[in-house]
C-alpha cells in the first residue's frame, strides 16, 4: 500500500466534486490550515467559498472563513 499525500487526496476529492470527502480530509488533517493555504495558492479560493454552505461542521466553516478572510453573515 502506498502513501498518498493529503494534498493529493484533497485535490482528487475536489476534482470529483466529492464534498463530504473534501470536508472529511480537512477535518482529519493535522495541517488543516497549511492544506487549505496550499490549495488556495495554486487553485484560488472560489471552489472553497462555493462549497462552504454544503459542509456540516460549523466549526470548520468558521475556520475556513477566517483563513479566507470572509466576513460572517
Amino acid at each position: 500500500m502506498s502513501f498518498i499525500p493529503a494534498s493529493v487526496q484533497f485535490l482528487n476529492a475536489i476534482k470529483s466534486n466529492n464534498i463530504s470527502e473534501v470536508e472529511e480530509l480537512i477535518l482529519n488533517s493535522d495541517l488543516r490550515k497549511e492544506l487549505l493555504i496550499e490549495h488556495i495558492s495554486y487553485h484560488g479560493k472560489d471552489f472553497l467559498v462555493n462549497i462552504l454552505p454544503q459542509f456540516r461542521s460549523k466549526g470548520l466553516i468558521l475556520d475556513i472563513k477566517k483563513i479566507l478572510n470572509i466576513e460572517e453573515d
